[in-house]
Formats: structure tokens, C-alpha cells, sequence
């Protein structure tokens, strides 16, 4: 491959476990003048995401291998570094750990360069930049810059994703109350409505906790599906709203209609009817 077929400098592989490391990496990199290329950032919209990662491999120059115990047991990594080492890609591995390579990890580790930044990764930035400069035949005798002032994190903070958890996890009982709401007044259908409607609701716990992450990351119409049962989601919501709001008018205007729970539970009885 020609030097004017090469779209970057530096393929980024990690895995998601070490993507704050990984960011990092990649924004200092490019402060040096060295153009990353790192998933999900420089994934094309709507592109299947397999070919994504192969056409970037095939037009790096480099591949920096974010190694630790996490990128060991991912597949995805596996399936990287093996594309890689095919393509004739100088490895470079940044190792944040004390991890050492097995199986097919070991074998194509055996020639790359090694870079042992374990247990602080960010006080071997520098090295890695210059030997990742020296890698694409760039002029390593020049000024490191380190500089991050503004570095901004891509992904959500903890603190604001706990809360949307607790919000998610209670979603599931505020469905059980909609079909106790139907069982209670004898309206199936308010108790099918909410069987139904509780399906797409864990579906979305599972979206949002990544059980399906991967398959995502493989298959990008799914994320069309995942866009599609949170609209649904949100429109169950409010029609459940409706729902306990009638179920708790009836209650609230029978209960003060009646003297008497005898007389309340006849009223009831009737009212559920219509």
C-alpha cells in the first residue's frame, strides 16, 4: 500500500472495559500531529460495523493494542490484532497491567514492541508517543505535548447513569401495578395491556445495560429497533398514567359515594362492568 492510501496514523484497539484509557491515548496522540482512528467515534453512520473496523486496519499505518486482562478475553480485540497481524501492521501494546498473553494473544505478541505502563498509564504517554511517531516515520525529535486541560470525557458520568438506573429498574413495577390495577377492577384488558407493554420496558433495561452491546456494535439496524422500543416505552408510560388515573378516580368517587364497604364493594362490582 502506497503512503497516500494510508487514511490515518494510529488504530486504536482496546476493549470497552479500558475506554478511558484508550480516549486518553487517542487524544494525545493527536495532539502530536498523529491522526487516530478509534471505534465508536469513527464509525460511519449506518455502516456495518465489522467492515468499519477492517477497512481502518487495512488503512493504517500503525496499531496501538490497549493490553490488559479485559482485551485479552475480548474476541473482538482477538479478532483486531489477528486482522493486523495479516495486513503486516506494526503492533505497538501499551499494557496497563500486570497481564501477561495467552493462547492466540501470545503468538501475536511475540514480535510487536511492548510498552509496559502498568500500574500508571499516564506517566508513559510520552514514551508511547514517540515510539508510536518513530513507528510512522515521523520525526520523534520534536516537542511532547501532554496537555489535558480540555479533555473532555465522552461518556456519561457514573453519578448521572446510576440515576437513570434507578429509574429504569423501577420502570418494571410500575408495570405489575398496571396489570394488579386490571386484576383488582376485573378488566382484562388493562391487565393484557399491561403484560404487553412490559416487554418492550425490559427490553430497554436490557439496551441500556449493554446485555446486547456487542450484537448492537455488529448489527447497527438494531439500534434503529432499540431507538423505536424507547418511543414505544415512553408512549406506554403516558397511557399508563391514564390508566391508574381512571382506576383511581373510580375508586377514590365510589369509596366517597358509599357509607359502607358492603355498599362500596357493590358499587364497585358495577362500575367495574361498564
Amino acid at each position: 500500500m502506497s503512503l497516500d492510501n494510508y487514511k490515518h496514523d494510529v488504530f486504536i484497539s482496546y476493549s470497552t472495559k479500558d475506554s478511558d484509557v484508550a480516549n486518553k491515548i487517542c487524544y494525545v496522540l493527536e495532539q502530536n500531529n498523529l491522526k487516530c482512528w478509534i471505534a465508536p467515534r469513527d464509525i460511519a453512520s449506518g455502516k456495518i460495523y465489522i467492515d468499519e473496523i477492517a477497512a481502518a486496519i487495512k488503512s493504517t499505518r500503525i496499531v496501538v493494542l490497549i493490553y490488559s486482562k479485559d482485551s485479552q478475553n475480548s474476541k473482538y480485540v482477538d479478532n483486531e490484532i489477528n486482522m493486523a497481524f495479516s495486513n503486516n501492521k506494526p503492533i505497538l501494546s501499551f499494557n496497563i497491567d500486570d497481564t501477561l498473553p495467552k493462547e492466540n494473544m501470545e503468538y501475536y505478541l511475540k514480535v510487536t514492541q511492548w510498552l509496559n505502563a502498568h500500574p500508571n498509564p499516564e506517566d508513559e504517554f510520552e514514551t508511547l508517543i514517540i515510539d508510536a511517531l518513530k513507528l510512522c516515520n515521523e520525526n520523534s525529535d520534536v516537542s511532547i505535548i501532554i496537555d489535558f486541560s480540555d479533555y473532555k470525557q465522552d461518556d456519561l458520568s457514573s453519578h448521572k447513569k446510576d440515576y437513570i438506573s434507578l429509574i429504569l429498574l423501577f420502570t418494571p413495577l410500575y408495570w405489575f401495578s398496571i396489570i394488579y390495577m386490571g386484576i383488582v377492577s376485573s378488566k382484562k384488558l388493562w391487565a393484557l395491556m399491561g403484560v404487553i407493554y412490559l416487554i418492550p420496558t425490559l427490553i430497554c433495561l436490557l439496551i441500556y445495560f449493554q446485555i446486547f452491546g456487542q450484537l448492537f456494535l455488529y448489527y447497527p439496524m438494531f439500534i434503529l429497533f432499540a431507538l423505536l422500543f424507547f418511543i414505544f416505552w415512553a408512549m406506554c408510560i403516558i397511557y399508563g398514567l391514564v390508566i391508574r388515573n381512571e382506576f383511581l378516580t373510580r375508586k377514590s368517587v365510589l369509596r366517597f359515594a358509599s357509607s359502607n364497604e358492603e355498599i362500596f364493594d357493590y358499587l364497585y362490582d358495577e362500575y367495574s362492568q361498564i
